[in-house]
C-alpha cells in the first residue's frame, strides 16, 4: 500500500477561494481562526502545485489527489502535470458531475466529463475519483460544492432509479475512460452508501469503473464502515484515509461528527486497512490519500504530523516499502 495526500488536508491555507488570509474567507461569515500557524503559499496567482508537492515530499508521500478543473487553461494544467512528474509524484484526479441525471440530461454531462478526461490524459493522469455533484446552474447561479439533488436522502428521484441512471450513464462513460486510459473510482462522498455504489459498479462490470473508498464518509449516510469496507474492497483502487470522532448523543438529542487526525477519532482504520489488504484487487498499488479535513481554527500541519505518527506506529506493516518520517 502507498500513502498520498489529498489537497483538502490543507484547504483553509491553500485553496484560493478558502484561504484564511484572504478577504473571501471573511465573506463567508466565519470567525477568524487563531489556532492555525501553518502558512500557505505566497502567491495567489495560480493553484499552489509546487506548495502541495513540497508537502508530499515533507511527509514522504508519493501521490497527490488534486482536481484539474480550477486551472486557468490546458497549458497551465500541463505545466502542473510536468511539475509533479519531475518530482516523482503521481497526480490522481477528481471529476465531479451529476452522474444520476435522467437520460435527456446525460448527453451534456457526458460531453463535459469526456472533455475533462481528455485534459487529464494530456497531463498523464491514470486514475481519477468520481464525485457526485449537481448539474450546472442557470446563468449567474452558483453550483453548490457537492451533490444536493441526488444521493441517499434525495426525495426527487427514488434510489432504485438513481442506481439505474448511474449504471446506464457510467456504462457509457467507461468507453471514454478506456479511450483515455483513465480508471474511474466512484467515491462515497457523503451522499451514497457503499451498498448502493457497488450495485451500479457491478452493473457496469468494467475494469474502468472501480471505487474510491472514503474511510469516514459512511457516517453521513448511516452506514457501518467495516461492513462497507468488506463490500468496497473487491473494487477499491484508491482511498481517502480519514478519521472522525462521533458524539452519538448531545444535549439536543442530535448526534454530531467531528473531523479528527488519523487515530484520534472512531473510524476503525487498522481493521479497514486489513480488509483492503486481504480483498482489494491490487492492494500494493492502492494510494491512501490522507484527507485530514480540519476546520480552519485547527492547524493542518499538526494534524498531518499526528496522522503520520499514528500510521507509522499502528499501521506500519501495511506500508513497508515506505520511508518513515522522522518527527
Amino acid at each position: 500500500m502507498r500513502l498520498g495526500l489529498s489537497q483538502a488536508a490543507y484547504r483553509w491555507v491553500s485553496y484560493p477561494g478558502l484561504r484564511i488570509d484572504q478577504p473571501e474567507y471573511g465573506f463567508r461569515g466565519m470567525a477568524h481562526p487563531y489556532g492555525t500557524v501553518t502558512t500557505g503559499p505566497d502567491s495567489m496567482d495560480e493553484l499552489p502545485v509546487a506548495w502541495w508537492a513540497d508537502r508530499c515530499e515533507e511527509w514522504h508521500l508519493d501521490s497527490l489527489y488534486m482536481s484539474s478543473k480550477d486551472f486557468a487553461d490546458d497549458d497551465e494544467c500541463a505545466a502542473a502535470g510536468r511539475r509533479l512528474a519531475d518530482r516523482g509524484i503521481e497526480w490522481i484526479g477528481s471529476l465531479g458531475m451529476a452522474w444520476a441525471v435522467e437520460p435527456e440530461e446525460w448527453p451534456a454531462i457526458r460531453a463535459a466529463a469526456a472533455t475533462r478526461l481528455r485534459q487529464m490524459q494530456a497531463v498523464g493522469i491514470k486514475l481519477t475519483a468520481l464525485v457526485n455533484s449537481d448539474p450546472p446552474g442557470a446563468e449567474g447561479q452558483p453550483v453548490p460544492n457537492g451533490g444536493l439533488r441526488f444521493g441517499h436522502f434525495s426525495r426527487e428521484i427514488p434510489m432504485s432509479r438513481q442506481i439505474e441512471n448511474i449504471a446506464r450513464n457510467l456504462g457509457e462513460l467507461v468507453e471514454d475512460a478506456e479511450a483515455t486510459g483513465i480508471v474511474l473510482a466512484f467515491e462515497n462522498h457523503m451522499d451514497y452508501r457503499i451498498s448502493e455504489i457497488v450495485q451500479f459498479v457491478r452493473a457496469v462490470d468494467s475494469p474502468w469503473l472501480q471505487i474510491n473508498y472514503d474511510f469516514a464518509n459512511c457516517y453521513s449516510v448511516v452506514e457501518d464502515q467495516v461492513d462497507a469496507a468488506h463490500l468496497a474492497a473487491p473494487y477499491t483502487v484508491m482511498t481517502h484515509i480519514k478519521d472522525m470522532r462521533v458524539q452519538s448523543i448531545t444535549t439536543t438529542g442530535e448526534p454530531q461528527f467531528f473531523h479528527a487526525p488519523l487515530g484520534y477519532g472512531n473510524v476503525e482504520i487498522p481493521e479497514i486497512l486489513e480488509i483492503l489488504q486481504q480483498n482489494a484487487p491490487d492492494p500494493d498499488s492502492i494510494s491512501h490519500c490522507i484527507e485530514t479535513c480540519c476546520l480552519p481554527q485547527y492547524d493542518p500541519q499538526l494534524w498531518m504530523k499526528l496522522s503520520i505518527e499514528f500510521l507509522e506506529t499502528k499501521c506500519a506493516r501495511y506500508f513497508q516499502s515506505r520511508t518513515p518520517v522522522t518527527t
